[in-house]
């Protein structure tokens, strides 16, 4: 169908009231990783996409390749006001490592988890040096996720017991530069029926909110829990994130999927939750949404399509989300729906969410995916992803500065 003049004009003028109602104007890009190559894979995968932070004026970006043949975990840093990132630093060991997970301390500090050799390791980085690696227990320990809780650390994990994986969280102590281990417990205190993975965890001022996959139904789901003392690492009863389908029993297999849980506070008090749902099970996945219920029995509310319609007809995956203390909240995924797989956007605008937004500088040919973003004390936004010129090519990690529009 060809498009009239007025048509077009019409367009024209969305398109321009569009660009000018976005919350941020978007730096040229900026590459992360300076070793690439056709057998080289960068990977963002860290549970709870926590990949990148700020602290202070240093935003760093936390990955995984196998440049020397097996798979290290690395850290890239630059100030906030220059236009090229560090040489990536090795933070990693000798073993086989991945899913990193960074947070930001104060003074340009940041600590990363990752797993390595199927245990838990731990490290502040520093401006200057790198601080000593602590390793959690002797069990098979996997997919960390990290955040500040006043002044402690939070760990999640999925922790191997017998046959399933079980979501345990462990209080860390900072001592300037070198971490102690604290107290720790399994947030659901009924043992594992069957797998729960890809955990995330959020703190606000009056209680500790932890997330992941649930397979206990035969279908994976989306389960959280609460804890309410900080002197205590006990947990109320979780309770279920992501809704089930009305009506009857679908006809094959016991459920849909859900996959990989992100958190993010925001304003005061405020959690929100995201994931990819393929409950729709004709378009593939899309991006589901719901609110913390402080102070109520219920744990969430009701589930949120975050995407457009126009995104009902493509996939989307890796959900990521970024809130700040101003009330600002933001979600982001990867999403194919122009043919190859491009960034996206959206945020709330009043009772509903924005329509979805390609970032310029991480759409167009190739493919560009798997986003991990973070708000600044600012409301700027911080954003990194994984880039292929060409679909399947090589890898490199790529970031934008979205600079906050007042």
């Amino acid at each position: 169908m060809k498009l009239t003049k007025i048509g077009i004009g019409l367009l024209l003028s969305l398109a321009s009231l569009w660009a000018h109602a976005q919350p941020w104007e978007f730096d040229k890009l900026v590459k992360v990783t300076s070793t690439h190559g056709a057998k080289i894979f960068h990977h963002l995968e860290s549970s709870g996409r926590h990949n990148i932070a700020i602290s202070a004026g240093t935003v760093a970006v936390a990955w995984e390749d196998d440049r020397d043949g097996t798979p290290r975990v690395y850290l890239a840093r630059k100030g906030r006001d220059k236009q090229e990132f560090s040489k990536e630093v090795k933070i990693s060991g000798k073993g086989e490592a991945y899913e990193p997970s960074l947070v930001a301390l104060n003074r340009n500090r940041f600590v990363l988890a990752w797993e390595e050799d199927s245990r838990i390791h731990l490290r502040i980085v520093t401006p200057t040096k790198l601080g000593p690696t602590i390793i959690l227990g002797k069990g098979e320990a996997v997919q960390p996720s990290l955040t500040i809780d006043g002044q402690q650390l939070l760990l999640v994990y999925s922790q191997r017991e017998v046959r399933y994986g079980r979501i345990w969280m462990q209080r860390i102590e900072i001592d300037g530069d070198k971490l102690h281990l604290k107290h720790g417990c399994a947030v659901d205190a009924e043992p594992a029926k069957d797998e729960q993975l890809y955990p995330a965890v959020v703190s606000v001022a009056d209680r500790v909110l932890v997330a992941w996959e649930d397979r206990r139904p035969g279908h994976t789901i989306i389960m959280a829990a609460q804890n309410h003392d900080r002197n205590s690492c006990s947990f109320d009863s979780p309770q279920r994130i992501s809704e089930g389908l009305p009506g009857q029993r679908p006809a094959f297999g016991k459920g849909h999927g859900v996959s990989r849980v992100a958190l993010a506070a925001y304003g005061t008090g405020k959690i929100l939750a995201v994931w990819a749902d393929k409950r729709d099970f004709r378009e593939g996945h899309d991006i589901y949404a719901a609110h913390n219920l402080s102070g109520k029995k219920q744990l969430f509310g009701s589930n949120i399509k975050v995407q457009d319609s126009f995104g009902g007809i493509a996939q989307q995956w890796h959900a990521t989300v970024a809130g700040d203390p101003s009330g600002r909240l933001v979600v982001g995924w990867d999403d194919n729906r122009d043919g190859d797989a491009n960034i996206m956007l959206s945020w709330p605008e009043g009772e509903s969410w924005s329509e979805d937004f390609a970032i310029p500088g991480a759409d167009g040919e190739g493919e560009q995916n798997h986003p991990t973003i973070s708000l600044d004390r600012e409301g700027n936004l911080h954003l990194a992803w994984i880039a292929r010129t060409t679909i399947g090519g090589p890898t490199q990690v790529h970031y934008l500065f979205g600079r906050v529009v007042k």
